[in-house]
């Protein structure tokens, strides 16, 4: 008995040991994301690269890319950011330098505005066909309409079978008699 008790402190030490370790876990995960939070408002060097096209790996960020280059163009987007410059500023400059490419989605003028454009009116149109086809389904089978009258009659059999079991008892009966023969 006594070391059923010891076992049982045992398990619930254990849990309460679990549970704290969970707790604290949680607590240094939020104050971690709440210090990188704060420190991605202030510094937004190493995010551009992110967002960026590598000129030196083609379909690949800044970020992402394992060229020596990149790595350089990075160090030299955040040293122009603690020189002053704005994000904007340094975005220009890089434009300059390597074309629009660089940029990860086109710029939405001319041409490329119909990049934006098509996905949204794809969606619209496409939901609209949908609504008027879903709008037609329901409407036929408003009450006075053929398929509300069909449903309303019940299933409706070609041929009737007249061999087939008219109540339960019956089924019941027929059921027994095969179980019987199988046993």
């Amino acid at each position: 008995m006594a070391e059923q008790h010891d076992a049982s402190n045992r398990w619930a030490r254990s849990a309460r040991l679990r549970k704290s370790a969970v707790l604290l876990l949680a607590a240094a995960a939020m104050l971690l994301a709440m210090a990188s939070a704060s420190f991605a408002e202030e510094s937004w060097g190493y995010a551009l690269g992110h967002d960026l096209m590598s000129p030196f790996c083609p379909g690949r960020t800044l970020a992402t890319c394992p060229s020596p280059n990149a790595a350089e163009l990075v160090q030299w987007i955040v040293m122009q950011e603690a020189a002053g410059l704005t994000r904007e500023q340094v975005i220009e400059m890089l434009i300059e330098r390597f074309g629009e490419q660089i940029l990860g989605a086109p710029p939405a003028r001319g041409i490329t505005l119909w990049a934006y454009i098509f996905p949204v009116l794809g969606f619209l149109v496409g939901g609209g066909i949908a609504f008027l086809a879903l709008r037609r389904i329901v409407a036929g089978r408003q009450p006075g309409s053929a398929i509300s009258a069909l449903q309303a009659t019940g299933p409706i059999s070609a041929s009737p079978n007249p061999a087939a079991p008219e109540t339960d008892a019956e089924l019941a009966r027929i059921v027994d008699a095969d179980l019987e023969l199988r046993a």
